[in-house]
């Protein structure tokens, strides 16, 4: 599917095309610009997302963690590009691991892990 054909579909159909397996991520990055990066992160800081004043989106994520907790991070991340970022206009979230956002996108991961057959 090309760019402009993602860009118009809502967001619940990319979801739910990403968990159907009939869009791949990596085409719904390309959609977005959104840029994956491996950085070295304090321990304690998994992964978040930057975006940027051109509208674009950085998903960085702590090269030190393990294959499975990196891909977890990244879907994570990924989720609140699509849901929560298009509502806020600016998000800074310390701490935040309780609240119903990080919540989301957690079962967001484990909904993309079950059809892609990611641990």
């Amino acid at each position: 599917m090309n760019k402009s054909a993602i860009k118009t579909m809502k967001k619940y159909s990319i979801i739910r095309a990403l968990l159907n397996g009939s869009l791949e991520p990596e085409e719904v990055m390309r959609a977005y610009d959104i840029f994956p990066r491996l950085v070295s992160l304090e321990m304690d800081v998994a992964a978040f997302v930057y975006r940027s004043r051109k509208d674009r989106f950085y998903i960085i994520v702590n090269k030190s963690l393990n294959d499975e907790t990196r891909r977890g991070a990244f879907f994570h991340e990924l989720c609140h590009i699509i849901e929560d970022m298009p509502r806020e206009g600016y998000m800074l979230g310390l701490d935040m691991q309780r609240h119903v956002i990080e919540g989301r996108a957690d079962m967001f991961f484990k909904e993309i892990a079950a059809v892609y057959a990611i641990k």
